[in-house]
Order: structure tokens, then C-alpha cells, then sequence
């Protein structure tokens, strides 16, 4: 029934939320004027913080339903597909480093040299990654989640719902993201997103 997701909705709104306003570069700012040591910790909170709330939405999704499942070759087939694709996502973090990402770099960091990031939550202000497969979508780590999921040789109604939950809040949260790397990265990123595709590349966008 479709009241079971009220609450697995409404906690993954919350979860959104949260993630949204955490990631901000204005609520970042705020936040480090006020409390700067938190600076060197932020980016593993923040991790932390979306992996509880995330846990908290899977623990209240309601029993589940197999709508269909594969067998046979079929099904390991699709086992290889999902592996391909989660591969790609996980390169397309290493690309980003994935230790930054995280929270991992800033933390030794601090632990072993009493630095904080140079950069709101971040060692460097970075550079624009636009190579490999950043070459051919802007978000490849999404869309890979993405692919991942919808090529599940098992299809249940939660993860129908997940999927359409994910595609939905990709797609709006990186409007929020994008505004920020126009202000981090400039005309660069404006460029790139004119050349580059958001979840597809550009022939099919």
C-alpha cells in the first residue's frame, strides 16, 4: 500500500534536506565563522550524518514485494552488469579523491600536522575535473548509482521506489550543486556544462 512509504518518504526528505543544506557553500561559511575548528571535521560529520539518516530510511521501509526476478543466465548476467557499473562509479570517486571526499585526507591532516583545510571543508580548492569520465557526464557517480539499481536482476517495490526516490533527488539536488560549482570554478564549469552532459552524455541529452 502506498501509505507504508509516508514515513520511509518522509525521512528521506529529511535526509535531502540535511544533505542539501550541509553541502551549501553559504551554510559552510556560516558555520566556520562561528565554530572554525570544525573545519578539519566537517566532511566526515556530514558523511556520517547521511549514512545514519540513510540507515534510519531503510530501516523503516515496510516488508518488501519481489515484483519480478531473472534466473538463469539472465540473472548473472545482470549480476555482471551491476558490478561494471558500480566499478565506474567507484573510479569516478577515486577521480574526485576519494579520501578528500570522505573526510579521511582532513583528518590525518589535522591529527598528524595541526592544519586545517585551506578551502571551507577541503584541503585546496581543487581543480575542475573534466577528463576520463568526467569527460562524458557531470555526475558519473550518479548515474552509475543509478544504473546499478535499475539493473537489478531482482525488482522489488522498495527498490522501485528507491529508484524513483534517487532519480528525483539527483536531479534536483544537482541544480543546488551545480550553482555552487559555477561559484567555485567560474566560467570553467559554465563551459563544461554547455560541452557535457548532466546524467547522459550530450548525444543523448
Amino acid at each position: 500500500m502506498i501509505w507504508e512509504y509516508t514515513i520511509p518518504t518522509l525521512l528521506f526528505l529529511l535526509f535531502c534536506i540535511a544533505h542539501s543544506l550541509m553541502a551549501s557553500v553559504r551554510f559552510k561559511k556560516w558555520l566556520f565563522d562561528k565554530a572554525a575548528w570544525l573545519k578539519s571535521f566537517y566532511r566526515l560529520i556530514y558523511n556520517l550524518l547521511a549514512l545514519l539518516l540513510f540507515g534510519l530510511w531503510i530501516v523503516s521501509l515496510p516488508a518488501d514485494r519481489i515484483l519480478y526476478r531473472m534466473d538463469g543466465i539472465l540473472f548473472w548476467a545482470m549480476i555482471a552488469v551491476q558490478i561494471f557499473f558500480f566499478s565506474l562509479a567507484l573510479k569516478a570517486l577515486l577521480s574526485q579523491n576519494g579520501l578528500t571526499f570522505i573526510g579521511i585526507t582532513q583528518l590525518i591532516r589535522k591529527l598528524r600536522h595541526n592544519t586545517e583545510p585551506g578551502y571551507l571543508d577541503e584541503p585546496e580548492r581543487g581543480r575542475l575535473v573534466t577528463s576520463g569520465i568526467y569527460g562524458f557526464v557531470r555526475h558519473p557517480m550518479y548515474t552509475f548509482i543509478m544504473l546499478v539499481m535499475i539493473c537489478s536482476p531482482v525488482m522489488t517495490a522498495n527498490l522501485l521506489y528507491a529508484i524513483l526516490l534517487f532519480a528525483l533527488y539527483f536531479w534536483i539536488g544537482t541544480i543546488f550543486e551545480e550553482k555552487n560549482l559555477v561559484k567555485r570554478f567560474g566560467e570553467d564549469y559554465k563551459a563544461y556544462q554547455k560541452q557535457t552532459g548532466r546524467f547522459l552524455p550530450k548525444i543523448f541529452s
